[in-house]
């Protein structure tokens, strides 16, 4: 677009490490997926993102555009899957940016630089994250004689609450093209098919399939059937796959688009889609991932026919801004490039376009990398809002828009008022803290004013069929699930203080809970977000839409930024299903050791837990009331459908008969009582000290017992916890003052190269516990925060020794960062 030189990764085709043992591989960007796909298999896993060109596409270039691909469904996008990356800075610098433990720490720039298509660096190489392969998968052929139908069928699916592990689609032009090319096995006649996987145990199949296929009775379904065998099941697979060559028998050529909308809007998106075919006089064949709202509309065309070909460039114009008519995005997965940055601002306002700008410039800033990619030229931005502020100090201007709370919190009264009080405050230099509930508090200076969001608290749609809900940051996350349940689902996030916790802390914190292990995390299920910046821009990113790469993923920016970048004020997430039976299976054992084979048979088995935590006897006394035992224990909770938790409590009861480890099923009645405190302990908090360190899972065990000694050896029988199958070890610490100097030597000590994040503790202690910097990160951290904060109003909490903070910052309210970086 402007000069310059290509960098080609054809020959960074490198597998360089595979840890089968903790789930990751790190591979040099030039690694055909396929390629990747084929060797751990060999191994008995999977890497879930899998897009249809996987056979030529490349691991980078599917971190570049966070490429999807069928499994996305169940699995979620390439973001999901991405640990860490080694990115070249357009400055020349090395940046190290998170890695193969699951807890990295500081701003999301991983989650920030999947999908930024190239404008921000060059990945050198990617740590990512694997899985075992399934047990059983079967794979079903829906046949529809009306297109509505089918697309009706795929809303129906998923308002059941049912999540397959695929769910595409494809119309008659494109079955008769496969059919042409590579006799799939689809009938010539259909006017539309359904590919559907469903994965899992074995005895979870049928159950699956029943329930599928009353949907799609409802829905018309002319046929319904499941491949008789891997041969059957490859080759309905196969034409999924080849349909993007084979509709180069249909046309001399095709445009292919990308556009995502909610799933419930999906039947009349699609009917307009075809619409748009008829009014301009060209073909439409249409092959998409339907699950997700991934529509791939094929547009066919003569290139020698000029005038076809300015026709066919009116149907993409208008299916692009047919995509945000319908609250849909501009692209899923393909990216905006070169082609769409002129429709960037059908989507995103000056506020958006701008803090996209800011974002750009700290990382490129002499505009180097992929120039003329994504964003608009600046003389193409929508005019600025404008804000009228309040005369006057912060005092006046809270009183103006602002309620007081009974704690001197001021409670804004809507979003505007959000603005202008940030405004003013940035205007006088007033410092200020945002706060939900203040489940994660400290004490604070006198001079710093709190923002609570409390007042935010509507819960602006449950879209039940769409899998999503939009709420208020003040929103509580226990009465939100208790408005889901009633439609059969829930926001799957059980973070300490989940009585109290608002939808907008947990973001703001990136707090989760055991059960992660299972569901992910607040940054896996957040698919938009509203803030207001410094400045008072509000800005909004993302939707309803579960697949968006439209411009840089700041909301991932915002996901356990401790409200250091802007005041979050509404989220979008994705919910699930409510699981139909819930279970506890606890392990018990004199050292922790005993543990470590069986953990690690679980980890890489067909069993999938929802949590797996290891306490020590402290932590088993506080869970279980005062006892004398001083045995560890492993809780692991089980959730889904109710044949799969009673086939998995077989399976751990074989499995701990087989290792000699005493194992039991605890009451399923009791299993809130029983997993809440399990999360509390360890827990961030006013009134809790601890050190939360990331390491490998399969060093979780040795991990716990050397921390757990040191604690005893200064008669501190403190309770350590730890997230076994995720590497996370939580450590409660003494009140003792005198004691935390010695402690903070000891643990860094013991942990060895694990990260480190102190919570609740005098701001000295993270100081003489030996924290290093990478150097770049720290500058680039640095730089972000002072662009979206240039006066530094956003503050942490004391940093007086005197007073404890929740969550150890870096000056200028930086999120505290690992202390072994790389």
């Amino acid at each position: 677009m402007a000069g310059g030189v290509v960098i080609g990764h054809a020959r960074m085709n490198q597998i360089l490490a595979i840890d089968y043992d903790n789930l990751y591989a790190v591979v040099q960007p030039g690694v055909v997926n396929l390629d990747f796909q084929d060797e751990i298999a060999k191994a008995g896993y999977f890497y879930a993102p899998d897009p249809a060109s996987e056979g030529v596409c490349t691991l980078g270039g599917n971190v570049a555009e966070n490429s999807g691909g069928p499994h996305c469904l169940k699995y979620g996008v390439t973001t999901n899957h991405i640990l860490g990356l080694e990115v070249v800075l357009p400055t020349g610098q090395m940046l190290h940016i998170g890695g193969p433990t699951r807890d990295q720490l500081g701003y999301d720039l991983t989650g920030l630089l999947v999908g930024s298509e190239g404008t921000l660096g060059v990945v050198t190489q990617i740590t990512c994250r694997i899985m075992p392969i399934a047990e059983t998968i079967t794979t079903i052929l829906a046949i529809f004689n009306d297109l509505n139908d089918a697309s009706q069928a795929v809303s129906d699916i998923i308002a059941d609450g049912l999540v397959p592990a695929t769910l595409e689609m494809m119309d008659k032009p494109l079955i008769q093209a496969v059919e042409k090319s590579m006799q799939a096995g689809y009938p010539l006649d259909a006017e539309a098919v359904l590919i559907i996987d469903i994965d899992g145990l074995q005895v979870t199949m049928e159950d699956q399939t029943r329930r599928i296929k009353a949907a799609c009775q409802r829905s018309n379904v002319r046929n319904f059937q499941t491949a008789e065998d891997e041969e059957e099941r490859m080759r309905l697979w196969q034409g999924r796959k080849g349909a993007a060559s084979a509709v180069a028998t249909l046309a001399p050529s095709n445009m292919t688009t990308d556009i995502a909308v909610p799933r419930t809007v999906l039947p009349e998106v699609l009917a307009k889609v075809m619409a748009l075919g008829e009014k301009y006089d060209v073909g439409i064949g249409n092959v998409f991932h339907a699950g997700d709202g991934n529509l791939h509309p094929l547009v066919l065309f003569d290139p020698a026919d000029a005038d076809q070909v300015r026709r066919v460039h009116q149907v993409d114009d208008e299916l692009t801004q047919l995509a945000v008519d319908y609250g849909g995005v501009l692209t899923g997965e393909h990216g905006i490039g070169s082609q769409k940055r002129k429709w960037m601002t059908r989507m995103f306002g000056y506020a958006e376009l701008t803090a996209m700008q800011q974002l750009k410039d700290v990382f490129d800033p002499h505009h180097l990398c992929n120039p003329a990619k994504i964003l608009p030229e600046p003389e193409d931005f929508p005019a600025p809002e404008t804000l009228s502020l309040p005369e006057g100090d912060f005092q006046h201007a809270a009183e103006e828009v602002c309620v007081q709370g009974e704690d001197n919190t001021w409670q804004p009264y809507d979003y505007e008022a959000v603005a202008k009080l940030l405004a003013v405050a940035n205007r006088t230099g007033q410092p200020i803290v945002i706060r939900g509930a203040g489940t994660k508090l400290g004490q604070l200076e006198q001079e710093t004013q709190v923002v609570s969001t409390l007042s935010l608290d509507n819960i602006i749609e449950l879209n039940t069929e769409n899998l999503t809900v939009t709420v208020q940051a003040g929103v509580g996350l226990a009465a939100l699930n208790q408005a889901l349940a009633q439609e059969g689902q829930m926001l799957p996030l059980r973070p300490p203080h989940y009585d109290r916790a608002t939808v907008g802390g947990v973001i703001a914190t990136a707090d989760s809970g055991p059960h992660r292990l299972l569901y992910r995390t607040p940054r896996d299920l957040l698919t938009g977000l509203r803030a207001v910046l410094t400045d008072g821009r509000q800005v909004k990113f993302g939707g309803a839409s579960v697949k968006n790469v439209s411009g840089y993923a700041i909301e991932r920016l915002f996901v356990g930024s401790q409200g250091t970048l802007g005041v979050i004020v509404e989220v979008t997430m994705r919910t699930l299903p409510l699981p139909e039976r819930r279970e506890t299976f606890m392990l018990t054992a004199t050292s922790p050791d005993a543990f470590a084979s069986l953990l690690r048979e679980l980890r890489t088995s067909i069993i999938r837990p929802a949590a797996v935590e290891l306490l020590n006897p402290a932590a088993v006394s506080q869970v279980n009331g005062p006892t004398n035992s001083d045995d560890w224990a492993v809780l692991i909770g089980l959730e889904g459908l109710a044949v799969e938790v009673a086939e998995q409590l077989q399976l751990l009861t074989a499995a701990t008969d087989h290792h000699s480890i005493a194992g039991q099923h605890l009451k399923a009645e009791q299993y809130d009582q029983l997993w809440q405190p399990v999360t509390e302990l360890g827990s961030r908090g006013p009134e809790r000290r601890c050190v939360h360190l990331a390491c490998h899972p399969s060093e979780v065990c040795r991990l716990a017992e050397g921390v757990s000694l040191i604690m005893q050896r200064f008669g501190q029988p403190a309770p350590v916890i730890a997230a076994a199958n995720l590497g996370i070890v939580r450590i409660s610490l003494p009140q003792d003052k005198d004691l935390l100097p010695v402690l903070a030597t000891e643990i860094p000590r013991a942990a060895r190269d694990c990260s480190a994040k102190f919570t609740g503790v005098p701001a000295d202690f993270a100081a003489i516990a030996d924290i290093q910097l990478n150097r770049v990160t720290e500058q680039l951290l640095r730089q972000l925060k002072a662009s979206f904060d240039p006066h530094g109003i956003y503050q942490s909490y004391s940093g007086r020794t005197d007073q404890v903070q929740p969550v150890r910052v870096l000056p200028a309210g930086l999120p505290y960062l690992p202390n072994r970086f790389d």
